[in-house]
C-alpha cells in the first residue's frame, strides 16, 4: 500500500494542506519578526545581546523564504507540476535544515540571556518606552523551559513530516510519468494497427477437414464421381 497523508488521505491533499498552512504560519511569523525588529529600531531599544538580534534576523529570513516556498508547493499540487513539487521539496528540506540550526542557536542564545538583569538592558536610560521594552524582555526570559523547548521541537517535527509527505508525492508523480512514457513507447514500438479479426470459418482453407463438405469438387452439383455404388447424371438425379 502506498504512502498516505495522515494514514488515509491522498498525498495531493496533504501537499495542498501543508503548503497552505506553511504559507500562512511562516508568513505570519516572518511578519511578526520583522515588525519586532522595526519596532526596536524605531524606539531605539537594543536587544540584551547582539547575537539575539542577529538570530531574529536569520529566523525572519528563513520564515520569509518558507512562506514563498509554501506558495510554490501550492501551485505545484494544484496543477500537478512535478517540477514545482520537486522544487518545493528541495527548498522545504533546505529550510528544514536551516530551521534546525537556527532553533539550536536560538535555544543557546535564550539560555545565555535568561539570567540577564534588567538594569543592563536599561543602561541608565530614562526613556519610559525603553524601560518598558526591557521589562517585557525580562519577562520573556522567564518563560518556562519546557514551553520554550516545545515551541522549538514541535515545529521541527511538523516540518520534517511535511518533507516526508511532499517527497512521497513527488515520487508518485514521477512514477506516473514513467508509466505513461513506458506505455507510449511500448505501443509505438509494436507498430500496432487495427487488424480485422477473421471468423472461425475464414481461418481455415477450403481443403481443411472441418470445412463445409459440399464445397469440394467431388461433392459439388453436377459431379459424375461414383457415389453409393453408382453414377448420377444431371437428368433429374436418375441412377445410370
Amino acid at each position: 500500500m502506498g504512502a498516505k497523508f495522515l494514514c488515509c488521505l491522498p498525498l495531493r491533499l496533504g501537499v495542498l494542506v501543508i503548503s497552505v498552512i506553511q504559507f500562512l504560519i511562516c508568513g505570519g511569523v516572518a511578519g511578526l519578526l520583522w515588525w519586532a525588529l522595526c519596532f526596536n529600531h524605531k524606539n531605539d531599544v537594543s536587544v540584551v545581546v547582539g547575537n539575539m538580534k542577529t538570530t531574529v534576523i536569520i529566523v525572519g529570513v528563513i520564515y520569509t523564504v518558507a512562506a514563498l516556498v509554501g506558495l510554490l508547493g501550492f501551485l505545484g499540487a494544484i496543477f500537478k507540476k512535478n517540477g514545482f513539487v520537486k522544487s518545493f521539496f528541495v527548498l522545504l528540506a533546505t529550510v528544514f535544515g536551516f530551521q534546525v540550526g537556527s532553533s539550536i542557536w536560538y535555544l543557546i542564545t535564550f539560555y545565555r540571556t535568561r539570567g540577564q538583569p534588567v538594569e543592563k538592558c536599561i543602561n541608565g536610560s530614562t526613556d519610559t518606552e525603553k524601560i518598558a521594552a526591557c521589562q517585557a524582555l525580562a519577562a520573556y526570559s522567564r518563560v518556562p523551559q519546557g514551553a520554550m523547548i516545545a515551541s522549538v521541537i514541535v515545529p521541527i517535527i511538523v516540518q520534517g513530516y511535511a518533507c516526508y509527505v511532499v517527497y512521497q508525492y513527488s515520487k508518485r508523480l514521477t512514477k506516473q510519468r514513467l508509466d505513461k512514457e513506458r506505455l507510449s513507447t511500448a505501443f509505438n514500438s509494436s507498430g500496432a494497427t487495427y487488424q480485422p479479426v477473421k471468423s472461425t470459418e475464414d481461418s481455415y482453407p477450403l481443403t481443411h477437414g472441418k470445412t463445409y463438405p459440399y464445397a469440394d469438387a467431388p461433392n459439388s452439383f453436377g459431379s459424375s464421381a461414383p457415389h453409393s455404388g453408382g453414377h448420377y447424371n444431371n437428368n433429374a438425379g436418375n441412377k445410370v
